[in-house]
């Protein structure tokens, strides 16, 4: 009988290990899945960025994982939960590209004439010149062009074919500038970003006037037309100092602006 009575509680203790050591009677043990090990030295808080480059806000918490383990010694694992939020201001829908307006249709186009051998003037660059009318300067460009800044009294544009690197400033419906930012683009004297301000001196010599930048990054030098007909244009050349970062020509005004577009 004392036999029976040990076997039974032997047989007890079993099952009571059993149940509360792989976590129940009836159903599979959970087993964790390997979690995101924080960076060495990270503790549990958060840490927040711009990863993307598009404004959004990236933020990775740090917390204490809450998957099951057998081993009750183990120390707790930090998992990483990632989250992406819009910028605060910033409305979450997408801004449809016609809100920047459209110009009017035009056919019969033909092929785009701006490419690696156009060169700037203090009228124009190839065919276009300043003061054409948009329609007529698409025509010249042998291609349409669209709007990157909204649509009004004054605006930018860029052709849809031919050589990238050239945004047109259209003013109260006429083409009044064009900005270079390509080194392939140069003036017909070969003038163009990555030039020195030196080398542009004595290729132009006292027809550049150079004026230090206000804040004081470099400087912009312009070159001035001698003939009186031509006294309203200008082909300006950006520098940090040294070497031409940027290039643009047109008429005055607006080839003197730095900010871009006035409103």
């Amino acid at each position: 009988m004392r036999t029976l009575l040990v076997l039974a509680v032997a047989a007890a203790t079993v099952v009571a290990v059993l149940f509360f050591g792989l976590g129940g009677i009836g159903g599979d043990a959970e087993v964790a899945t390997p979690p995101t090990i924080a960076p060495s030295g990270a503790a549990s808080g958060t840490t927040s960025g711009d990863p993307g480059g598009d404004g959004a806000v990236v933020a990775t918490t740090w917390a204490v994982a809450t998957t099951t383990t057998r081993d009750p010694d183990a120390e707790p694992t930090l998992v990483a939960v990632t989250t992406t939020a819009a910028p605060a201001g910033v409305a979450t829908t997408t801004v449809a590209t016609q809100s920047l307006g459209t110009l009017a249709p035009i056919e019969g186009l033909g092929h785009p004439t701006l490419d690696a051998g156009s060169s700037v003037s203090t009228v124009g660059i190839d065919r276009i010149m300043f003061g054409m009318t948009v329609h007529d300067a698409q025509v010249a460009a042998g291609s349409r062009f669209t709007p990157v800044t909204p649509v009004g009294h004054c605006f930018l544009v860029v052709p849809e074919a031919g050589q990238a690197g050239l945004t047109f400033w259209v003013v109260a419906g006429t083409v009044e500038r064009v900005d270079v930012d390509t080194r392939t683009v140069t003036t017909r004297s070969g003038a163009g970003i990555g030039n020195t301000e030196d080398r542009i001196r004595e290729m132009f010599g006292e027809r550049i006037h150079t004026t230090p930048l206000p804040d004081g990054s470099g400087n912009l030098l312009a070159y001035v037309p001698k003939d009186v007909q031509d006294a309203t244009y200008r082909v300006m050349f950006l520098s940090n100092g040294i070497q031409i970062t940027r290039m643009w020509a047109g008429r005055l005004p607006w080839v003197e602006e730095l900010g871009g577009c006035p409103a």
